[in-house]
This record gives C-alpha cells, sequence and structure tokens, in this order.
C-alpha cells in the first residue's frame, strides 16, 4: 500500500507540457512599428496683412500648381495710398530737379565770384535734403507695392489644398491661418526604433539594406507602394530610448494624406533560420534559456543565442539545432534535471 501512495506521488510531479520541435527553415522576418505619415512638403498658407478676403480660387482637397493664385484679399484701400505714395514720389523727384537748377546757377556764380562759399553750400545741402526726402517717397511706394503684394497668395509648390476655414467676403487678419498645402506626391513615414534593437541590427549590419518595406493602412489595408528607408536622426532620444528613421513612400495618387498614421512591416529573408516564441524562454543574469527535452523526457536548460528580436519571437542563432525539442511554455514551474510528461507536440 505505501509502495503504491509512493508511485501515485512520484506521478503528480511529473507536468503535462507542450512541447515545440524546432526547425530549421527559411524564413521571412518581420518587425512591425507603428508609423506618423508627414507629407514631403506640408506648409501653413497665412494672411500677412489684415483685410476682407475678396476671392478665394481654390477649394479644400484641390491640387494646385506652384505659382497658381489661391486667395485674394482687398486691396483698395492700398490702392489708394499707393496714389498718393506716387504724387509724393512726383513732387520729391521735382523738388531734386529744381534743387539741381539752383546748385548748378550757384556754382556758376560761385565760379566768377558774385556769390559766397556759405551761399553755395547751402544750395547744396537743400540738394541733399531734397534726394533725402525723394528716397523717402521711393521707399514709401515701394512699401505699398509690398503691401498690394501680399493680398494675392500663390502657392508656393505643387500640392493638395487642405481645409480652408474662411469664405469670401470674410476679415482676416495679419497672420490668419488661411489653408495648409501639402506636396503629396511623396510621402514620409516616421517611426522609432528602441535602442536595443537599433544596436542590435547595427551589429548583424541590417541597417541601410534593401528590405521589404510594407505599410497597413488604418484601415488594414496594404498600401501597393513598397518604401525606402531613409536616413535617421542623429542622437538617440534619452526621453524614449529610441532612435527615429523615415521611410519614403511614393504617393502618385495622392491617397495617402498629412497626418495620416498605419503601421511599418519590415521583412527579409532569413535562411535556415531557427524562430522560437519569446514565452517558451527565460532569463537568468542577462541571459536567454530555454528547456531542451531529451528522448527520456528529461529538461535541461540550455543557454541559447539570439540574432534578432521580433514582436513575439526570437531569431535564434546559436544553442538550439534542427529536431531539438524545447518546452513550448510553462518554464517557469520546471527546473532543470525535471522528468516530464509531452501533453502536446508543436
Amino acid at each position: 500500500m505505501s509502495c503504491s501512495k509512493a508511485k501515485k506521488t512520484n506521478d503528480k510531479q511529473i507536468k503535462d507540457v507542450p512541447v515545440l520541435k524546432v526547425k530549421v527553415k527559411d524564413t521571412l522576418v518581420s518587425n512591425q512599428f507603428v508609423t506618423d505619415i508627414q507629407a514631403k512638403k506640408n506648409v501653413e498658407i497665412r494672411s500677412r496683412i489684415a483685410g476682407i478676403i475678396q476671392k478665394m480660387y481654390v477649394n479644400e482637397g484641390q491640387f494646385v500648381k506652384k505659382g497658381q493664385p489661391l486667395f485674394k484679399i482687398n486691396d483698395s484701400e492700398l490702392q489708394m495710398d499707393l496714389l498718393k505714395a506716387n504724387a509724393a514720389l512726383k513732387q520729391a523727384d521735382a523738388d531734386v530737379r529744381i534743387a539741381e537748377v539752383e546748385l548748378k546757377q550757384i556754382e556758376s556764380l560761385h565760379a566768377k565770384k558774385f556769390v559766397a562759399n556759405n551761399e553755395l553750400e547751402m544750395v547744396k545741402a537743400r540738394l541733399s535734403s531734397a534726394k533725402a526726402k525723394r528716397a523717402y517717397a521711393d521707399a514709401e511706394k515701394k512699401t505699398v507695392l509690398q503691401k498690394i503684394s501680399f493680398t494675392n497668395l500663390v502657392a508656393p509648390f505643387d500640392g493638395v489644398i487642405d481645409v480652408i476655414p474662411f469664405k469670401d467676403g470674410s476679415l482676416v487678419e495679419n497672420g490668419s491661418l488661411l489653408t495648409t498645402l501639402s506636396q503629396l506626391d511623396e510621402v514620409y513615414a516616421y517611426f522609432s526604433i528602441p535602442e536595443n534593437l537599433y544596436f542590435e541590427m547595427l551589429a548583424n549590419d541590417k541597417l541601410g539594406k534593401q528590405q521589404n518595406i510594407a505599410l497597413t493602412l488604418p484601415n488594414g489595408a496594404h498600401y501597393q507602394y513598397n518604401g525606402t528607408l531613409k536616413t535617421a536622426d542623429g542622437d538617440i532620444d534619452r526621453a524614449t530610448g529610441s532612435i527615429q528613421y523615415k521611410v519614403a513612400f511614393p504617393n502618385p495618387k495622392h491617397l495617402i494624406k498629412h497626418g495620416t498614421s498605419g503601421k511599418l512591416i519590415i521583412s527579409e529573408n532569413q535562411p535556415d533560420a531557427i524562430l522560437i516564441p519569446q514565452k517558451s524562454t527565460f532569463s537568468i543574469q542577462d541571459k536567454t534559456y530555454v528547456f531542451t527535452v531529451d528522448g527520456k523526457n528529461k529538461v535541461k536548460m540550455t543557454n541559447i543565442q539570439i540574432a534578432s528580436t521580433l514582436r513575439d519571437s526570437y531569431l535564434v542563432d546559436g544553442g538550439l539545432k534542427n529536431g531539438d525539442l524545447i518546452i513550448y511554455e510553462g518554464t517557469q514551474s520546471l527546473k532543470d534535471g525535471d522528468m516530464v510528461n509531452i501533453k502536446k507536440k508543436l
């Protein structure tokens, strides 16, 4: 009776565990990153002068060419100021000519010693004053002309018009946001790589390779074009412990808008790869282990070397070989040398 009880006790200590058979095969290794997509160029079109919108030449969502008129702000008051500036400039021109004629006369009389030196100097001073007033009048006219030019807003580059918050007849202030213009023939998808993954990829010479970079849009659809990895920021963000990269995507149909979100899937073919779930591993003192199972169903703590970290898996480049059996999950309840019953083989 006592022997039977002991056998039952030993049987209870042998745990039923699922195991995974290690397979070496060509694998498409992928990493996913949340991305913020921005237009190649995105600028705010703001009024540089206060006034009433006289004419809107474009609509929201419209594609425009560089130099194409966008808005016209009423300039009737400025046109009156221009007339005054023109008149003042003509008067200043006349005053300069009068002063020049007077100087010639005085210089002729001075040469014949009919006028004193101080009278000549006074005439020269009057000419300098007239020229200064003429320069001031010219500057005033140019100022008015510049303000008038501010009433004509044109597209600084080819792009797509965003929301227009104003209508014809609206009063705008200096600096009012009239719309935003986005150059969408190419977009940049920005994403951050954790610092440890960055150095891991750097060590494995994976940065800068022509990887397959796909984009998943917010509705789950896969974007038809692949992207090209661009240069990273120079610094690692100490607050987040990550470094930012961007991926350029062609956008000829302007399907992707500025500010769109999505997911980047960066993949590469890995020949003769061993891929295991992260939940099959455990760490001790910065080393990673799995429990392998031998032919007698005895577990052994085995150190493995990790080549890459994926979303929920590890790419292993040392410590395991094709055909090895490892504990699939439940490693926390086992110790080196335990006997197990194989419940399920994956």
